[in-house]
């Protein structure tokens, strides 16, 4: 199938491969079952096997073999060959880290390279902590990465399977220089990733990924003679992170408030160090999800967790992300809260008592800011993404932040998403306040807040920027993270995806038809700023060209 407005010149086409609209391919050959989306450009001399998937605005490059079964992202340009690699994507880095297909991207002699690159940026000697979740890819992906380590010179502190923010712990807490942590991706079993840490244990910033990906790329790492090699420690941080967690907060307050718990681990490392936690803090706890389960399994549903959380009579529900991390909360009636509100219940029951900063993305919507001011305290908002906001916790006075997401921050006690924390100090303040979850949510206040996503390739994103910027000039704007415009009651936010070829669009306004008006309206405003279609300017170049030969 060919569509609207594609042009295919001196090509072969095998049967069942479909072309979108406003494509071009030039002296290619394309086999069979292969989707080649809207505004892709594909250049002499390429071959796109069996059974891929081009993405919308793609360019591939003159010459460029693509094997069977891969997919390329939209917006990409294909400078070279995909053979192994399952996929194409324009860096090592994202916004969670660095992920790759196990055993395919992320095999054994990438990750030995790998360590060794991350031995290099520290200084012979440096200790390195080194953590994982129960999976064996983890472990082989972990293992390889150590023995890099070593090889640079680098000392390994294995602290085994562990939940992430205890791996965070462990690098700060222990004085190491730098941490890493090996998960199987919760979107793609067959995919991990791996989180790199700086002494403080925060995830490293975009300056050093930039520096481990060109020494990688340029295997331009240092090997340390046999007598110079670093060595393999191990540890067990359990106990100490149960310690320092339990020594802040108040443990006799929530041991009299006698709590009943439901929740569910995901089978995730949380459930081998919180229950414990909660065993201290005398609380009774319905387990769900508990112990260690590898492989594909069927990830709860909060709806079903509401169902049990209600039936059982629990005073508090709650899910556990699988790196624990991120929590969702369930009031004692079963009603599941969203992030944002339950970032307005511990802003209004911690607030009160402790005034401060509070920090959360650009995105976060706008009652949230107001309720801050009312219970005294200052909101700061930050780019969306999770480890910018966790590094600008840093900044003293921040009294608690989040990701928006589900992912809490304390940064008194721990500058990490710790899932495990945030529900003991929930408990806390519920104990203190005596206020239900069902009670402090009927009081918080309500508002229209909708999303949409547009596609925009890589290389107009600048481009819409600055027309969008140029087109709202005249009105109030805030540039913390993309174009906030603020409205009657509220705001319309446009961002870049650091990650993804698209924009996200967010309003906040009291009203849900004006919100879903204003999504529509600014989406338009993206897609026009893309210069009609959004294609790659590669393409909109030979549909230049195209048009001025006729």
């Amino acid at each position: 199938i060919i569509d609207d407005n594609a042009k295919v010149s001196n090509s072969i086409l095998w049967p069942h491969s479909y072309v979108g609209e406003q494509c071009r391919l030039r002296q290619t050959i394309i086999c069979r079952n292969v989707t080649i989306k809207n505004g892709t450009l594909i250049e002499e001399n390429s071959v796109i096997g069996d059974d891929c998937v081009v993405g919308r605005g793609s360019v591939i490059r003159a010459g460029v073999k693509i094997w069977p079964h891969k997919e390329i992202e939209p917006g990409s340009t294909v400078n070279e060959s995909v053979i192994w690699a399952g996929e194409w994507r324009r860096g090592l880095f994202s916004s969670y880290g660095m992920g790759g297909l196990i055993n395919v991207e992320l095999t054994p002699e990438f990750c030995a390279r790998l360590g060794a690159a991350f031995g290099a940026t520290l200084p012979k000697g440096s200790r390195i902590v080194v953590g994982q979740d129960h999976a064996r890819s983890s472990r082989m992906i972990k293992r390889a990465i150590v023995s890099g380590i070593v090889s640079a010179g680098g000392k390994a502190r294995d602290v085994r399977e562990l939940p992430v923010p205890v791996t965070q712990f462990a690098t700060k807490s222990g004085r190491c220089d730098a941490g890493l942590h090996v998960i199987v991706s919760p979107l793609d079993q067959r995919s991990a990733d791996i989180r790199f840490f700086d002494g403080d244990g925060l995830q490293i910033d975009k300056r050093a990924e930039r520096r481990l990906e060109n020494l990688l790329f340029r295997e331009d790492f240092r090997r340390a003679a046999f007598y110079e090699m670093g060595d393999i420690e191990y540890d067990e941080p359990n106990l100490e992170y149960a310690e320092h967690l339990l020594a802040s907060v108040d443990v006799d307050a929530i041991r009299d408030a006698g709590f009943r718990l439901l929740v569910d681990y995901d089978y995730s490392e949380a459930s081998t160090v919180l229950p414990g936690i909660l065993n201290e803090l005398g609380v009774t706890t319905i387990p769900l999800n508990a112990g260690l389960r590898e492989g594909p399994h069927h990830r709860g549903v909060p709806e079903e967790t509401a169902l049990i959380s209600r039936t059982v009579r629990a005073d508090v529900g709650c899910m556990l992300s699988p790196t624990g991390e991120r929590i969702t909360l369930i009031d004692d009636t079963g009603e599941v809260l969203t992030a944002h509100q339950t970032f307005g219940i511990l802003i209004s029951w911690w607030l009160r008592s402790h005034p401060g900063i509070v920090l959360a993305p650009a995105a976060t919507p706008d009652w949230i800011s107001t309720l801050v001011r009312e219970c005294g305290g200052t909101f700061t908002a930050t780019p969306g993404e999770p480890a910018t906001v966790l590094r600008s916790s840093a900044v003293p006075g921040t009294c608690l932040a989040s990701d928006g997401e589900g992912g809490f921050v304390w940064p008194y006690y721990f500058a990490a998403y710790d899932a495990m924390y945030t529900l003991a100090k929930l408990l806390e303040l519920r104990a203190i306040t005596g206020v239900s979850l069902s009670e402090a949510r009927a009081l918080l206040p309500s508002s229209a807040y909708v999303t949409a996503t547009e596609f925009c390739p890589w290389e107009a994103k600048g481009r819409v920027m600055r027309v969008l910027l140029d087109s709202h000039r005249d009105q109030a704007l805030d540039l913390v993270d993309g174009i906030k415009v603020f409205v009657a009651d509220g705001f319309v936010l446009v961002r870049p995806d650091p990650d993804e070829p698209a924009y996200h669009i967010v309003a906040s306004v009291a009203d849900e038809a004006q919100g879903q008006n204003l999504v529509s309206e600014y989406a338009r405003q993206v897609r026009e700023a893309q210069q009609g279609n959004g294609l790659h300017p590669a393409v909109e170049s030979a549909l230049q060209g195209e048009t001025a030969s006729q």
